[in-house]
């Protein structure tokens, strides 16, 4: 493949940002009676969220009474990491979690999952009536091999790509401060093919979408994830260590991480990746599947307060109170830095070590229902989930070869209306006014993306081909 061209790009130019008084598609339901979906199955739930900003829509659903309207009593419960959040999940601890939009694909094509699918497979044989104990075992042993399941779309768009202060002295900056997208990409060319050695970058999951954006805006520099680079999972604290000690050059994560760092000086924000990826997807509601199953009414009452919280947080009327709802203790570790609070007005710090304020305008930097911008359309709208996503996704899985994937897999469509499926939400969406997009697939123009190369899910294998960069 040729060396792909790249156009001048402006950041703020391509969003063109066209805003409602209210951000909601069609009518907001936070002030309307609740729908009714039948008796639920279960009243008491624990959900398990991390403290990040996508948190929000959950948050709001638990503090502005949400939950309670659909007559449900709900727990919250932090955990530290996105890892942590899924062996709580499979335990049976929770019944629900905020977590990564890849991770049922990440767990479904991961050595343990597919050796046990196997072996459930080739145990498949009449048997017996089980008795009340040998059923409870069952349940037991089908907690590990149960798949996660995307209920809904939490919010789009959403990561920080964030350098430390060497990349800053070496002369790099804000993608903004650059007069072109190819000035861009030669600066940050140059720099890390300087470098004597591969400099550490954090990610916090190697399914998390800001781990495939920034592979991703780093091919479009010419520069090789693989080789120029050592991309290592770590927890905040231990990113901020190796930001002191110099053996990472940056991170990649969501906020409200970012924002303390840059606060702290100690990193700026060289890309968001809403300019690698218009409206990726970024975190989901999720369970695994043997409870959704089990609990198909409470999960549609779980839904649509989560709708509603994600509507109300797109409302710009209620910007003021959302801060200090998401800033409380128990939900997040966010303190009391205001600059990922002014996120929420549409202000996005980038930081810097000049001196200069690094706010910038960014009204869509992550957007949770809906907001009208180029590449956000009636009727689609952030809680709808594309099964064309996941084709992408899959696609960069394959492309640098994680969970032992070496081509795009033959049963990738089966795969993925399982592990994404949408006919609850549907019900949800009826009942919400909501209309919603024909089909499950889409292709994504050239423009969506930052090197303007357009991406068509029934073209996979020829899109994953097309890359030169990869593992």
């Amino acid at each position: 493949m040729k060396r792909r061209q790249f156009l001048q790009y402006s950041t703020l130019a391509a969003a063109s940002l066209t805003f409602a008084a209210c951000n909601s598609q069609g009518s907001t339901h936070f002030n309307q009676p609740p729908a009714n979906f039948g008796k639920l199955e279960k009243t008491d739930l624990q959900i398990g969220i991390v403290s990040s900003l996508d948190s929000l829509p959950l948050v709001v659903a638990k503090e502005k009474g949400m939950f309670k309207k659909y007559g449900l009593n709900v727990t919250l419960v932090k955990q530290p990491t996105w890892e942590r959040v899924q062996q709580e999940l499979h335990s049976g601890k929770l019944d629900a979690v905020q977590t990564l939009f890849a991770i049922p694909l990440w767990e479904y094509f991961s050595a343990e999952g597919v050796k046990s699918r196997e072996k459930d497979k080739d145990t498949e044989k009449p048997r017996r009536r089980r008795n009340r104990r040998e059923q409870d075992d069952d349940k037991e042993k089908s907690k590990s091999t149960a798949n996660t399941v995307a209920l809904m779309g939490l919010n789009i768009n959403g990561n920080s790509i964030s350098l430390s202060e060497t990349a800053w002295k070496a002369g790099l900056r804000p993608r903004q401060a650059y007069n072109s997208l190819y000035e861009f990409q030669e600066s940050y060319n140059k720099f890390f093919r300087e470098l004597k050695q591969p400099p550490g970058f954090a990610i916090a999951h190697p399914a998390a979408m800001a781990n495939y954006t920034t592979r991703y805006w780093l091919g479009t520099m010419g520069i090789d994830a693989e080789r120029d680079l050592k991309f290592e999972v770590l927890s905040p604290n231990n990113i901020t260590a190796g930001l002191d000690s110099g053996k990472l050059i940056g991170y990649a994560t969501d906020e409200l991480f970012n924002q303390q760092t840059l606060a702290d000086k100690k990193a700026f924000t060289a890309s968001i990746d809403r300019d690698v990826w218009h409206g990726h997807p970024e975190k989901i509601l999720a369970s695994l599947d043997t409870w959704l199953q089990a609990n198909p009414v409470t999960a549609k009452a779980m839904m649509a307060a989560v709708l509603e919280a994600c509507q109300y947080c797109d409302n710009p009327q209620h910007v003021a109170e959302l801060a200090p709802v998401l800033g409380k203790s128990q939900y997040t570790d966010a303190g009391t830095n205001k600059n990922w609070q002014k996120i929420l007005a549409g202000n996005y710090n980038y930081g810097g070590f000049d001196g200069k304020s690094g706010v910038v305008k960014v009204p869509d930097f992550q957007i949770f229902h809906f907001q009208a911008t180029n590449y956000l359309q009636q009727p689609n709208h952030a809680n709808f989930l594309w099964h064309s996503h996941a084709v992408w996704v899959l696609t960069q899985m394959v492309r640098w070869r994680q969970q032992q994937l070496t081509e795009y897999p033959k049963n990738a469509d089966a795969v993925i209306k399982q592990l994404y499926p949408t006919a609850a939400y549907a019900d949800i969406a009826k009942a919400f006014w909501l209309n919603l997009p024909k089909g499950q697939l889409k292709i994504e123009q050239p423009d969506m993306f930052i090197d303007r190369v357009a991406f068509d899910p029934n073209k996979a294998a020829e899109y994953l081909n097309g890359f030169e960069l990869r593992a």
